[in-house]
């Protein structure tokens, strides 16, 4: 069993390399991606593993960025601190969702999902369903494409104000919650987490910058290029703080801010 590791906390990985050598000796780990963008890369340059752990926080942001920038054809069993992406999970390649800190029998009860699973296909004519890898790019096939949210609906003093996505300029985190700007300068606070609003929008129309920002394509008006290879990013309305995205993302950046 050829296993992929993705998680951004090295102390982790290796935690949940020990535990899973320590259930099944016989897998094999076969990469160890800490980021959205190497995790995409890793995808497009090897063969697909039987298993992939994967946390859903990222260095570069959520890993649910993964299945929209690349194909996934593996179950996936997802690792993380918080249980409030456990539908997204689902919606994609997930089998199981386990909560940090991760435990030998929340591992096992993982694993035996993914082997029932496996068994039971295996055990299917090899013509109609030849693996649970097969099965998973056929549901992927004719899934229809996701729906994005176009607006939302934001309590503001006394009333319910909507704000469409066309009109955001960009999410940021400030103090621990979730602030909108519009493109024409007002502000909102959201209940919603912005790992949750980064799988909501569109990803041609939205990027995420950072951890602490989402950022809206109208909204960009300059790159700077930033020491370390990094990007300043200059936007109207301006934000409060600097918005830098890191080198690993500039490529991207500027592949999604051109229109690519």
């Amino acid at each position: 069993m050829t296993v992929l590791i993705v998680e951004d906390e090295p102390r982790t990985a290796r935690t949940i390399e020990r535990l899973l050598l320590g259930l099944r000796p016989e897998a094999q780990v076969v990469g160890q991606p800490e980021s959205v963008a190497a995790t995409v890369a890793w995808l497009a340059e090897h063969p697909a593993p039987d298993l992939i752990l994967m946390d859903i926080h990222l260095s570069d942001g959520s890993s649910f960025e993964i299945f929209r920038r690349a194909t996934v054809s593996s179950p996936v069993i997802f690792i993380t601190a918080y249980d409030e992406h456990a539908l997204e999970a689902f919606q994609v390649n997930g089998i199981d969702y386990l909560l940090k800190p991760i435990t030998q029998e929340g591992l096992q009860h993982g694993l035996r999902k993914f082997e029932t699973l496996r068994q039971h296909y295996a055990d299917c004519a090899a013509e109609a369903v030849p693996n649970l890898a097969a099965l998973l790019r056929t549901v992927q096939q004719l899934s229809s494409p996701p729906a994005y949210k176009t607006s939302w609906l934001i309590p503001f003093k006394t009333k319910l104000i909507p704000v469409a996505a066309t009109d955001v300029a960009h999410f940021i985190i400030r103090n621990g919650q979730v602030s909108l700007t519009t493109l024409e300068g007002q502000h909102y606070t959201l209940d919603t987490p912005l790992d949750e609003l980064e799988t909501q929008v569109d990803p041609r129309q939205f990027f995420r910058a950072n951890r602490q920002v989402l950022l809206a394509r109208p909204s960009v008006t300059a790159l700077e290029p930033h020491y370390n290879g990094r990007m300043l990013v200059h936007v109207q309305p301006a934000a409060a703080e600097s918005i830098i995205v890191p080198k690993p993302r500039v490529t991207e950046l500027r592949h999604w801010v051109s229109g690519g």
